[in-house]
């Protein structure tokens, strides 16, 4: 069990200070002893025992200076006053030595208590009394505590090297060695509590002597140092810690001056990071700076500044040139530390090597935007490559490169040898253009090329010619007589376009228009490419369109030619745009037929036309029949019947007033099931039209498999009637058999008085166009035919 008792101490755990000899270290305290003697005697009052002490041996003095001559016969003749006075003095000095020599010692006692009491207060140690054999014959209050005992008492005649054990036993018994031969001694070591709790203990023993040297006890001085020992293991832990981390973690850990002129502390990783010691930037602080590229220069002193002047965190990435020439991305991370006054007085942080961080970032960014087969660039990396051209308003060409009859050559030579030539036709590509082209595998047999070194036309005109005779030099020697030519489509920025989905467009427009010139040519975006952009756009506003009833109807009159009375009205669909106004059918029709929205606008069409004619037969117009498109895409499957039995149903309109057209081309798509449809429909009690007649298929055949109700001459026909005599012919040819076979005849496209002369005196069944009417809103249309007066002229 250690005698010692104290606050923490800073000594390592582990450590021992062997027992040595401080003797000529001993403190000499006599001074300090005697001012503090001197000073509590002042204070100290008169002593009443030792007065009383001293009074009495005054009077004993006294009472033998009086009897001493007497009984001796030696004063007989002196005066007896004179001996009395003798007596007194000799009383008097007596008294006041004793009295003086007693007081001093008992204010030394009292004094050494006092001193003892008051530093053994003050003591955090534990101070003990051990006698020359080891055993503790007394134990301070205080260091019974920390010795976790109960009292003093419970220690008392305790071995005190007992408590030692192992390194810390020798220590321990050297150090005792020392004191019993008169030295002060000292050690330290662990040794356990009365309650078996170890504890670190830093221990000084001094020697007790008596007046003669001799040694006759021994007092120890035990102070409790395992809290602080603990602290410094920890504090020594991590700084072992920090020390590796630093050796081994490629990072710099540093802390720079607010001018950045001085390092404060640079770590060990700045020679994985840098190729410089700490040292180095220690004394040369901007050594690493110099080793910055010179492009990334500007970014690396911007964020520094910024850091200082706005006292914000900061992070730069950039590159730096190594002693032995190799280029490495590193990334510092900067802090400002300010005081209160909020000025910024260095800046902590770190620094590290992103070098693989940047090559998988590069290794999937390759990925992303490489083609696999060509290793050329993908359709993403052509889009951000156009996004970044048209951002920097540099004038660049775009030729769109797609390989003619490639499906044949696929399904001929195999996919395996597909790829192979796509791959060889990549390198043909790039040995065919200028050094600085971006060349782009889109998918399948289409590429993309972008050249900015020439963006006028006669320049991609020599550059095209080029790459289509290199093409067809490109075939392969396999016996096949394998070649290759492409179609190129070209569109310049800015003038086709001002991002990469209209550039693209445009070109592939172009390309599509060099497929159709023949192929194995190129072309260059124009006003068909403009308009299609146009189509493209009107595409995506279908949805809407539908959404949010963009689309109308106008209607115009079908007249019996020679009384002029109106006999029914055909429903045209228009387009009320929200931005480019009021869209004819010929635009859009087409684009709904393409992208299959013309079934929904078909029945739309259907249910309204039908809704307007109930409203007018509601108003008086009984007899009045409505035409009604129907599309080719409507004719394929059976819906239409459904849909026209279900319209006349909810409309309650007769089924002999509705008239269907069709044309020729969607009859002829697929005659077997166009003839199935109309029997259908016929059995409703529709009439059905042929439309157009005359500009497709015309054959007497299948005016006899369909049997339609009426035929509508084209107004092809019908705007040469006055200037082509055959023309006539052939119209009243039309007539005359139409009649024979019980078909009614609408003569389409009439404007001109003459026109319509012709077709009474041919007996056309009924007539229109725009002499007679134009297509009209239904309000309009209802104010001039007064639909509701009581002279009502419509459906005669």
């Amino acid at each position: 069990m250690n005698s010692s008792c104290a606050h923490s101490s800073t000594t390592p755990r582990g450590a021992h200070k062997s027992a040595a000899s401080s003797d000529n270290l001993a403190p000499q305290n006599q001074l300090f002893l005697s001012y503090f003697f001197t000073w509590y005697r002042r204070h100290r009052r008169v002593d009443v025992r030792c007065a009383c002490v001293a009074i009495c041996a005054g009077f004993g003095a006294l009472s033998l200076c009086l009897l001493i001559p007497r009984w001796l016969q030696l004063a007989s003749g002196a005066p007896q006053g004179k001996v009395i006075g003798i007596a007194c003095a000799a009383g008097a000095v007596l008294t006041a030595l004793i009295y003086r020599t007693l007081a001093n010692e008992r204010a030394k006692q009292a004094a050494a208590t006092e001193l003892a009491s008051a530093l053994l207060d003050a003591n955090r140690e534990c101070m003990k009394l051990i006698d020359l054999d080891g055993n503790m014959l007394r134990i301070s209050e205080y260091g019974a505590g920390l010795m976790d005992a109960e009292s003093p008492a419970q220690l008392a005649g305790a071995p005190w090297l007992s408590f030692w054990r192992g390194e810390d036993g020798a220590a321990a018994r050297t150090a005792f060695a020392g004191a019993l031969a008169g030295r002060r001694t000292a050690f330290s070591g662990f040794a356990p509590t009365a309650t078996g709790r170890p504890k670190r203990w830093d221990t000084r023993l001094t020697p007790i002597k008596d007046e003669k040297g001799r040694v006759i006890a021994v007092t120890g001085a035990s102070l409790d140092v395992t809290s602080h020992s603990d602290l410094l293991a920890q504090l020594q832990a991590k700084n072992e810690l920090m020390s590796e981390m630093e050796a081994h973690v490629p990072l710099v850990f540093y802390s720079y001056g607010a001018d950045f002129k001085s390092f404060h502390h640079v770590s060990a990783g700045c020679f994985k990071v840098f190729g410089l010691e700490p040292a180095q930037l220690l004394q040369h602080p901007s050594a690493w700076m110099e080793m910055v590229l010179e492009e990334d220069l500007p970014l690396v002193r911007g964020e520094m500044d910024r850091i200082v002047s706005h006292s914000v965190d900061g992070r730069v990435e950039y590159r730096i040139r190594k002693a032995d020439g190799s280029i490495r991305w590193l990334r510092s991370t900067g802090y400002p530390v300010q005081d209160e006054a909020g000025t910024v007085l260095r800046i902590i942080g770190i620094t590290e090597d992103i070098t693989a961080e940047q090559e998988r970032i590069a290794t999937l960014d390759r990925a992303a935007f490489t083609d696999s087969l060509t290793g050329l660039a993908n359709r993403a990396a052509l889009f951000r490559e156009i996004e970044a051209r048209c951002a920097a308003h540099t004038p660049f060409g775009l030729m769109f490169v797609d390989l003619d009859r490639f499906k044949v050559l696929n399904d001929t030579l195999g996919h395996v040898a597909a790829d192979r030539l796509l791959k060889g036709i990549g390198d043909v590509i790039k040995d065919a253009l200028p050094p600085d082209a971006y060349i782009a595998r889109l998918g399948g047999d289409e590429f993309a090329v972008l050249i900015g070194s020439m963006a006028e036309k006669t320049g991609l005109e020599a550059v095209a010619d080029a790459l289509l005779v290199d093409l067809s030099r490109s075939g392969r020697d396999d016996g096949a007589g394998t070649f290759v030519t492409a179609s190129i489509g070209i569109s310049l920025y800015p003038e086709h376009g001002a991002n990469h989905e209209a550039l693209l467009t445009s070109a592939d427009v172009a390309m599509y228009a060099a497929k159709k010139a023949g192929r194995n040519c190129f072309m260059f975006a124009g006003k068909e490419a403009a308009e299609t952009i146009g189509d493209f756009e009107l595409e995506r506003d279908v949805p809407e369109a539908l959404a949010s009833d963009q689309f109308l109807l106008h209607y115009q009159t079908i007249h019996e030619p020679r009384t002029l009375t109106v006999h029914s009205a055909e429903a045209l669909i228009r387009w009320q745009h929200p931005r480019r106004g009021l869209i004819p059918p010929g635009v859009f029709v087409p684009i709904l037929e393409e992208t299959g929205f013309i079934a929904d606008v078909g029945a739309w069409v259907l249910n309204s036309a039908l809704s307007q004619l109930a409203q007018w037969r509601g108003l008086g117009a009984a007899n009045l029949g409505m035409s009604v498109n129907v599309s080719a895409r409507q004719l394929r499957g059976d819906g239409i019947v459904w849909e026209v039995e279900r319209a006349l149903l909810k409309f309650g309109v007769p089924p002999a007033q509705l008239e269907i057209e069709l044309t020729e081309t969607a009859l002829m798509e697929n005659p077997y099931h166009a003839q199935k449809i109309i029997a259908a429909l016929k059995a409703l009690g529709v009439r059905i039209a042929i439309d157009d007649f005359g500009t497709g298929y015309s054959t007497l055949k299948y005016l006899a498999d369909f049997a339609p109700d009426t035929l509508k001459i084209d107004r092809s026909f019908t705007s040469k009637l006055v200037s082509d005599p055959a023309t006539q012919t052939i119209v009243e040819g039309i007539v005359d058999l139409s009649r024979k076979l019980g078909i009614k005849v609408v003569a389409e496209g009439v404007e001109e008085q003459q026109q319509l002369d012709i077709l009474r005196d041919v007996q056309c069944d009924f007539v229109q166009g725009f002499f007679l009417c134009r297509p009209q809103p239904p309000a309009e249309l209802e104010r001039m035919l007064h639909v509701g007066a009581d002279n009502q002229t419509i459906g005669a």
